[in-house]
């Protein structure tokens, strides 16, 4: 089982997410590509949750830096998301698994919040997949764009 809880599998998702924010901000930055309507970021921001944050900095490419404090970050995913998704983790994927009616000390499945919304942890990891991938293959398209561009400048160059 690569998850044994709620809440590796949602801090594995929050950290793959943020891993492929950087990425993408300095690819980025140095293609100029950025769409300002959908400005990368690292999730979530110290405004957001203070506490999930034990240390910050800036390295020497200007990327940040974040020593993060898992022990607050995970309360604050369920509080901000929702305790349904939480619930319905428990609910379906650790009950087919264990074969149980019941795990663990569940989170109340009443308690939700603004941002909630109940998906299937199936199409939530699905969406996940899909969206790497389609992230892969717009970096891989870039770069053959990109390429192309210069090859027909440089063999543009030569003629003259």
């Amino acid at each position: 089982v690569p998850f044994k809880s709620a809440r590796d599998l949602s801090l594995w998702l929050w950290s793959t997410h943020n891993k492929v924010n950087e990425r993408l901000m300095k690819e980025e930055k140095d293609m100029g590509t950025g769409d300002p309507s959908f400005p990368k970021a690292i999730w979530p921001p110290k405004a957001l949750c203070p506490s999930c944050y034990r240390s910050s900095s800036r390295t020497s490419d200007g990327a940040l830096q974040v020593d993060w404090n898992e022990d607050e970050v995970f309360p604050f995913l369920v509080n901000y998301y929702g305790k349904t998704l939480v619930s319905s983790y428990k609910e379906t994927y650790m009950e087919s698994l264990q074969g149980r009616t019941q795990v663990g000390a569940a989170l109340a499945d009443d308690a939700s919040s603004s941002h909630a919304a109940r998906v299937p942890i199936g199409a939530a990891l699905g969406v996940a997949a899909a969206s790497c991938t389609f992230g892969a293959l717009a970096c891989f398209w870039r770069t053959q764009q990109k390429n192309r561009k210069y090859s027909y400048r440089l063999h543009s160059l030569k003629k003259i």
